[in-house]
């Protein structure tokens, strides 16, 4: 992960990098974005459909990089240190060290992304039906896509399955039943690794469907594997197992 990237910015202390992988998924983000726009607006030329599109996708991973950083807030305020934020295929990930006092700083730690992904979704599709009243059909177009897209980050990162945030908040629930963050992290680990797995076989079924858009499933799913195995791996042997350190973990999107 630290290597191929570069920094870009930096956000209430934090380091923000991009990671070489960032600008394929802009690329295809682009693209994509593009095409449907030529569906639902065809009377747009392609020139001005590009311009959104571009727009679009970089706006797209700001949304990230907010998301990320609301968690690096929270974080900061249990005592955790934050080494900064990386842009990377499949979204974005907060490296995270430190010590959560609790099952309640996990969880407050993992809720505030998806949260912060539904509150700028919330004020995005507000803005585009402010757009549409004016007319304004292509400020409408790029707020509501927008919109979609973030409600669908704060979706897909509530799957119980690391490293992704409903992963943390699997893991939150089983260290406060258990007692255990060891045992909790490799029960959430193992969800991430079944969501992944679940990822990659949508991804092979759909191509051999035909529906070759489905492939981007698989590099998810093999994304999403390593990043739960690490999580597990990363972790030191417990001392105190009622706080023990987290280590390069975030989520996807």
């Amino acid at each position: 992960m630290h290597r191929f990237r570069f920094r870009v910015a930096r956000v209430l202390g934090i380091q923000i990098w991009v990671h070489a992988s960032w600008f394929v998924v802009l690329g295809l983000a682009v693209w994509a974005v593009t095409a449907a726009f030529g569906d639902v607006l065809p009377q747009l030329p392609i020139s001005e459909r590009l311009v959104m599109a571009t727009v679009t996708g970089f706006a797209f991973f700001g949304c990230l990089c907010v998301h990320e950083v609301a968690h690096a807030v929270v974080a900061r305020r249990f005592g955790v240190r934050v080494r900064g934020i990386t842009l990377f295929l499949l979204g974005g990930v907060a490296e995270i060290q430190g010590e959560l006092p609790s099952p309640g700083a996990e969880l407050a730690v993992a809720l505030v992304g998806p949260a912060t992904s539904v509150a700028i979704g919330s004020v995005l599709a507000l803005l585009a039906e402010w757009a549409g009243a004016l007319g304004w059909t292509g400020v409408e177009a790029v707020a509501f896509t927008l919109a979609l897209v973030n409600l669908g980050v704060a979706l897909f990162n509530l799957v119980p399955g690391l490293p992704l945030d409903g992963g943390r908040i699997l893991r939150a629930a089983i260290w406060r039943m258990t007692g255990s963050f060891a045992r909790a992290t490799a029960a959430a680990s193992l969800g991430g690794r079944l969501v992944a797995a679940v990822l990659v076989a949508v991804g092979i079924v759909s191509a051999v469907r035909g529906e070759l858009t489905g492939l981007w499933y698989v590099p998810m799913g093999v994304f999403i594997w390593f990043l739960a195995r690490a999580s597990a791996r990363a972790m030191p042997p417990p001392v105190d197992d009622r706080a023990l350190a987290l280590t390069g973990e975030g989520e996807a999107a």
